[in-house]
């Protein structure tokens, strides 16, 4: 059994404009020390899935549809005091931005001995401590710096801050959100590294949520394409870097800059991502898509399996 699957997912919000569809109707699975990378542009509501996972989802937006069974149990049926077990402790989240996702009156011990003690209430302070102090010395912080406050911290040490708040109760699935935006290049590269070794030492799985396609090729078993509140796309990630089969991933790996740089010719998708609001019918895709039939604009594409673990929605390949 997977350990979390995620089966037509709906999540809207609902503002005076009219309904966004954030997340409409997406589908997808991951097994257990699986590493998962959702990856789309800004907008297409890849944040939305993460919190949607968490039901974190902030008003006005709700979720009106689908199931999300966690280890054979579905999250949407359990009651708020139900998920503040889970969150945390079997299902942890690294925000985007650890500036506004810390608590800047807290120190950083403080942060980590109240997640300890919210869900091992009989784990004494100085235990909580020890672990914290444990944790953070594995990545890279050192343990005098348990005492100071966010703000008296570089970005690569809170993002490492945030690791540690996510692993601290070795949960079985953690949800990285876009985990190195804002980071310079060489600490980027530091807080990779760092989530794949913790990944292999902790077996826990994984969800990587980026807009960039070259931080997820080392880091993930397969890749899941979103565009425009859908997926597209779902492959394991060597076949996918190989041969992408839908036309938007296609786009996305042609504007990836080569090291190559003599041989380059970046190119662009043309067009604008569509309104949530009021979506292109069909395919979503359709309107930028340069295999675009007339049969893209008027209907929704297919699933189509293509091998045992590769799907993608595209009527070039129905």
């Amino acid at each position: 059994m997977s350990l979390l699957e995620v089966s037509r997912l709906k999540t809207y919000f609902y503002t005076r404009r009219g309904i966004v569809r954030a997340v409409d109707d997406v589908s997808l699975n991951l097994e257990r020390g699986e590493a998962l990378g959702l990856v789309g542009e800004s907008g297409c509501g890849k944040s939305t899935f993460g919190l949607s996972i968490l039901r974190l989802v902030p008003p006005p937006g709700r979720i009106i549809g689908g199931k999300i069974i966690f280890d054979g149990e579905n999250l949407l049926d359990k009651s708020e005091k139900e998920m503040r077990k889970i969150r945390g402790k079997r299902i942890s989240m690294i925000f985007q931005d650890p500036m506004t996702s810390l608590n800047p009156v807290m120190k950083i011990k403080d942060h980590l001995i109240e997640l300890i003690k919210t869900h091992e209430p009989d784990t004494s302070v100085n235990e909580a401590l020890e672990r914290a102090s444990k944790l953070l010395r594995e990545l890279g912080i050192p343990p005098e710096r348990m005492n100071d406050y966010p703000h008296q911290l570089s970005g690569g040490m809170r993002q490492r801050v945030m690791i540690a708040l996510a692993l601290i109760l070795n949960p079985d699935l953690v949800i990285a959100d876009e985990p190195t935006t804002a980071l310079d290049t060489i600490v980027q590269a530091q807080i990779l590294e760092l989530l794949k070794s913790l990944r292999d030492e902790y077996k826990m799985s994984l969800i990587l949520i980026t807009h960039d396609l070259s931080i997820v090729a080392e880091l993930t078993d397969k890749i899941a394409i979103m565009y425009a509140g859908k997926i597209v796309e779902i492959a394991d990630t060597l076949s996918f870097y190989e041969e992408p089969l839908h036309p938007y991933s296609e786009g996305l790996l042609r504007s990836i800059p080569s090291i190559e740089l003599s041989h380059q010719q970046l190119k662009s998708i043309p067009g604008w991502p569509p309104d949530l609001i009021n979506p292109p019918s069909g395919c979503r895709f359709h309107p930028r898509c340069p295999y675009a039939k007339p049969i893209c604009a008027k209907e929704e594409p297919p699933l189509v399996k293509m091998g045992e673990k590769r799907i993608v929605y595209c009527f070039r390949w129905g």
